[in-house]
């Protein structure tokens, strides 16, 4: 909706500074410590030489139209490799949280494993029962893997 408007307006833009720029008078003037100055407008204090400049190079209305519908492309492709790369790294961000909560986990179970040999575990329900030596290595077993895997 916005951007057909932004096109012609960048061609409109593009061509009057073209033209502007064209017919720019320059002027030069030394001043009291013999630095030599240029600039668009006479000096007040200074006397001035106008320097005479060629226009610059003609521009099809066409030229100037591809070269907006380039820019205006290679903007809107910049955008999406922007939003993309916004996007995965809230992704990386994310995953890496995730990791770090699994490891710590991982750690604080293998810990309650190690110190309570022979004691009573919580299940996922809230109860206890107890583990017996064999299950507890294996699940120690794979807790270690854990860690290795998280952290």
């Amino acid at each position: 909706m916005f951007i057909p408007y932004l096109k012609y307006g960048c061609s409109i833009f593009i061509v009057l500074c073209i033209t502007h720029t064209a017919y720019a008078e320059v002027y030069k003037w030394v001043d009291n410590t013999g630095q030599t100055h240029y600039s668009q407008f006479p000096p007040t204090q200074y006397e001035a030489d106008t320097i005479k400049t060629r226009p610059g190079p003609k521009v099809e209305p066409s030229q100037s139209q591809q070269a907006v519908d380039s820019l205006i492309e290679q903007q809107a492709n910049d955008a999406a490799l922007r939003e993309e790369n916004r996007i995965k790294q809230a992704q990386e961000a994310e995953q890496r949280k995730t990791k770090s909560t699994n490891c710590d986990v991982a750690k604080n179970n293998l810990a309650q494993y190690q110190n309570n040999p022979s004691g009573r575990m919580k299940n996922a329900a809230g109860e206890y029962s107890r583990v017996d030596e064999n299950e507890r290595q294996q699940k120690m077993k794979q807790l270690k893997q854990d860690i290795q895997k998280y952290c």
